[in-house]
């Protein structure tokens, strides 16, 4: 019995064969050792991921294949000396060859089936023979006699880098659709803006170009373009942009975040989408920059505890969101929770953290067997007195967290502690619910008005954090006399 196909039945059969064929990559090397293997990887942020492997033949010819398409990116062919060369990789070719020597020059490439390649390798060449001239320039400035030949051979490597960024935008611009193009793209410098001038010719703004920098960063970078992490490209430019681009606040730095991270979804990058909360997370978690708690907080509460962030598994989540929920009272400009029912050395004094009337108050949690510590409330001592004495007014409390009654009051007694000391020796403090700390010393400033300035200072820095807050002080009491 013969079957009958229907044209559309033909036609389906050719989509779900050429969908499951996956990768075959071929690559010639002359000189290749039979039998010697060769790694296929791919650059992911600023590492590399292993992909594939395989073995040369008697001929040099290794073959990568797969039945899994291979996502978009910049790959490595990796030879068993750990020498490599680069290639590009796009869902839409899958399936062709190159063939070189071992020396990988880009000139003697051959390239088939690969419009990807033929564009990655064009620019290689032209770049290649770009740092011939540069090296060249380069010999002749060690010679230069003078400042006139030296801003000679200057504008000469400015017109070399900029034939450079003219090569990948024309590249580009000849077949936006390939992967490559989008590399190259990202690579485009901004326009320079035109600023906005008064009647007089004066600028209506002094920091337009910051303004239009920041605005614009990412107008060249396709943010849909999941490709783009498997490149050199997104984490550099991720990693400027948060690092080196505006402030760190951390409500700069909230805000930016926030609005990239948007863009991100609106363009459909889903594994750029991962990528930059993760990043932005971990970063901003191990940063030592006072008050960085901040963005982790917000990470976690609009990421992590709502659901958007699929990938991560439920102990991490968990782990995340019990941590935004312990620091949430003490991030920095929020009203410091209160602190009651602690006492002073006598037992018998009770003194409250809201009963300070100080224009700044210095809230240190501590202990006397802290070898940290030990150092630091002596220091403190000479600090209240001097500091004071040249009108930088405040206050200190300082909170005995352990159970070591007598050692502590031995403590205070023998290095005469000046500053206000106090412990939890009746049990009804529950100051630990609100402040979250894991080591001591901790430390935290507050303004008249009890908000929280700045925390985890090291009392290295104390001095100065505690004069610059005293100036932002007088000068906020200078503008409201005015």
């Amino acid at each position: 019995m013969f079957k009958h196909y229907t044209l559309l039945s033909v036609v389906l059969f050719f989509i779900t064969q050429s969908f499951a064929q996956g990768y075959k990559i071929t690559i010639k090397i002359k000189g290749a050792k039979p039998n010697s293997t060769y790694l296929l990887a791919n650059y992911f942020a600023e590492k590399n991921q292993l992909k594939d492997s395989a073995k040369a033949d008697k001929n040099g010819v290794i073959v990568f294949a797969g039945k899994e398409t291979l996502p978009n990116g910049i790959y490595l062919v990796v030879t068993p000396t750990r020498n490599y060369f680069e290639m590009v990789v796009s869902k839409s070719e899958q399936n062709f060859t190159l063939e070189t020597d071992s020396n990988f020059e880009s000139e003697k490439f051959i390239i088939k089936n690969s419009k990807e390649n033929n564009g990655f390798i064009e620019f290689n060449i032209f770049a290649s023979r770009q740092s011939i001239e540069y090296e060249a320039i380069k010999a002749k400035m060690v010679m230069a006699q003078n400042r006139a030949d030296t801003l000679l051979l200057q504008k000469q490597f400015q017109k070399l880098d900029s034939s450079i960024q003219a090569k990948r935008q024309e590249i580009a611009r000849r077949d936006p659709s390939l992967f490559v193009s989008k590399v190259f793209k990202s690579f485009k410098e901004l326009d320079e803006p035109i600023p906005l001038r008064n009647v007089d010719g004066s600028l209506q703004d002094s920091n337009y170009r910051y303004q239009y920098y920041k605005d614009h960063y990412w107008d060249n970078i396709d943010l849909g373009e999941d490709g783009l992490i498997r490149s050199p490209v997104y984490h550099n430019k991720l990693k400027m942009f948060m690092i080196r681009t505006f402030m760190q606040i951390p409500d700069s730095i909230v805000k930016e975040a926030d609005r990239l991270i948007k863009k991100i979804e609106a363009a459909g990058g889903t594994e750029l989408f991962k990528y930059t909360v993760q990043w932005i997370t971990n970063h901003y978690e191990e940063s030592k920059i006072v008050c960085m708690d901040k963005v982790l907080h917000y990470m976690g509460t609009n990421y992590y505890c709502v659901g958007k962030t699929p990938w991560a598994d439920t102990a991490t989540i968990r782990k995340i969101c019990e941590h935004v929920v312990k620091i949430r009272p003490t991030l920095c400009e929020s009203q410091a929770p209160p602190i009651i029912n602690l006492f002073d050395t006598t037992y018998a004094k009770q003194i409250d953290l809201y009963s300070i009337n100080s224009p700044l108050t210095v809230v240190i949690f501590w202990d006397h067997q802290c070898g940290h510590c030990q150092k630091t409330m002596p220091r403190l001592n000479v600090l209240y007195d001097s500091l004071n004495k040249i009108g930088i007014k405040f206050e200190i409390y300082s909170v005995y967290t352990q159970d070591d009654w007598e050692g502590w009051k031995k403590y205070v007694r023998e290095k005469k502690l000046k500053y206000m000391n106090v412990g939890n020796m009746h049990g009804k403090s529950n100051y630990r619910r609100e402040y979250f700390f894991i080591s001591t010393p901790q430390i935290y400033i507050l303004d008249k008005n009890k908000r929280i300035k700045l925390k985890n200072i090291d009392i290295d820095g104390l001095a100065q954090v505690l004069d610059l807050l005293t100036k932002e002080i007088r000068e906020d009491e200078m503008k409201k006399k005015k």
